[in-house]
């Protein structure tokens, strides 16, 4: 029972946490998945649950959808979100990379070794507020655009660089959350269908995805309920020290 209520916490605080921030819910989940799974399947199972709620966030927020940004956006996202779901299958068949220092010499696999080397990218990447000077260039949301979608599909942290990318272009913060959760969508299509051509689905435990889902949706409805209400520097500051601890954590062989 109590990893049905670690799930439906952490899905619900990081569902509600990705409206404000641009990222939440695939980057939380993930190490909390990892406790059940191997990250492997960690991995397909947070794309999942991120793919159910991306739905729902859609289903809420359509009417605020620009189309033009998402084409110059979203298309090499997608594209990119291939090539890291194909570098993910190709490290996944690697086997392990060494032993743990600690944790009884627990073998750390290139997988683990990457996506939590990732997880401390990312917290850098929020924590110091990278920008970047060359927003007016016509590549720069194409290159945004492929970078985001590539990360998305190696590890599942798509957000916090997609978000850097368009918090250098005005846009209403409706038509921020909607654009943001079509182009979140279409890079979970892309590797998900990279993923399951190497998984064992009978792996997964499918309780822990509906609740995981479930949990999600209701967080969409708060994000929905209080966006214009609430600040986000305070859930910048949560997710960061959480995937501080969890990569720490994957780098070392504890999970």
């Amino acid at each position: 029972m109590e990893s049905e209520i670690s799930i439906a916490i952490v899905c619900l605080l990081g569902s509600f946490a990705t409206f404000f921030s641009g990222f939440g819910l695939g980057t939380i989940l993930l190490p909390v998945f990892s406790l059940y799974f191997p990250i492997e399947l960690a991995i397909l199972a947070t794309a999942l649950v991120h793919f159910a709620n991306n739905i729902f966030k859609m289903s809420l927020m359509a009417k605020h959808l620009d189309l033009s940004l998402f084409k110059r956006f979203g298309i090499t996202a997608f594209i990119g979100a291939l090539i890291g779901a194909s570098v993910l299958s190709f490290v996944g068949h690697a086997g392990f990379m060494y032993a743990s220092p600690i944790w009884d010499g627990k073998s750390v696999t290139f997988v683990s070794f990457f996506v939590g080397l990732l997880m401390v990218f990312f917290v850098v990447f929020e924590w110091k507020s990278i920008r970047f000077p060359f927003s007016q260039s016509p590549f720069f949301l194409p290159l945004g655009g492929f970078l985001s979608g590539f990360f998305g599909g190696f590890s599942g942290h798509q957000g916090a660089l997609r978000s850097a990318f368009l918090s250098k272009i005005t846009l209403d913060k409706q038509l921020f959350v909607a654009t943001s959760a079509l182009i979140s969508l279409l890079i979970d299509v892309s590797r998900i269908t990279i993923y399951s051509g190497s998984t064992d689905w009978g792996q997964l435990n499918l309780r822990y995805l509906v609740i995981g889902g479930l949990s999600a949706f209701a967080g969409s409805l708060l994000g929905k309920r209080y966006l214009n209400k609430v600040s986000y520097a305070f859930i910048k500051w949560m997710v960061g020290l959480f995937l501080t601890l969890m990569s720490l954590l994957i780098l070392t062989g504890g999970i």
